[in-house]
């Protein structure tokens, strides 16, 4: 495989004024900012921005299965059988080796986490892998908080757990936001307010992601 990237699908994007994002899907600044999807402004709800609908360029992916008790391997072996070549956007490829271990890395870093929202009530908890998407992470958590205070306390523990356990430093919002990012690299955390989950919509917007069942006990609707 080489070493060209593959282009980000495409988007359908209609008036008024589109706001280009940086890769992590916030703003960028008007000068500098790279090539990526667009979000539109609109003035019915506070929130930043609104994300343009992609084109469906793949077909429809299936569940991936991480019950309590999964051998790991098994379950990344499953992972890349749906994502078939791993993507680089620039430079050589890693050994499939190397790469396997970083899924496995990466992959259990996203349950600790979502893992960890649920112990503070966080609801409708969805770990996507978009590996095969974008160049720019591997994973997306998705998940609903109901207040500032709750917002707060989540990305706290999200925190801890990156930089105590998995020696993570997350980058993003320091304070609670209606869309809180936490940006650990490889994993990129979304905090939703009720309102702003449903409105920006991220599980459609990236409806050609791998969801990765979570234990039924970080389920909460």
């Amino acid at each position: 495989m080489g070493g060209a990237a593959i282009s980000s699908p495409s988007l359908a994007c209609a008036p008024p004024a589109a706001v280009p994002l940086n890769p992590r899907g916030r703003r960028a600044s008007a000068a500098g900012h790279r090539s990526s999807p667009q979000l539109l402004l609109r003035s019915d709800i506070p929130a930043p921005a609104v994300l343009c609908r992609a084109r469906s360029q793949s077909s429809s992916s299936s569940n991936v299965n991480f019950g309590r008790g999964d051998d790991a391997d098994k379950l990344l072996e499953d992972l890349l059988k749906q994502h078939g070549e791993v993507v680089y956007s620039s430079g050589g490829s890693p050994s499939s080796a190397v790469e396997a271990d970083d899924d496995a890395e990466c992959l259990s870093f996203a349950v600790s986490l979502a893992k960890a929202a649920s112990e503070i009530k966080a609801a409708d908890i969805r770990v996507l892998c978009v590996k095969r998407l974008v160049y720019w992470t591997r994973f997306f958590i998705i998940l609903t908080a109901f207040s500032n205070a709750q917002i707060d306390a989540i990305s706290s523990k999200m925190r801890d757990i990156g930089e105590k356990q998995f020696s993570k430093v997350a980058s993003g919002d320091t304070k609670p936001n209606s869309w809180t990012l936490l940006d650990f690299g490889d994993v990129v955390v979304h905090i939703f307010l009720p309102q702003q989950r449903a409105f920006y919509n991220l599980e459609e917007f990236y409806g050609n992601a791998t969801p990765i069942e979570l234990p039924s006990d970080t389920q909460r609707q």
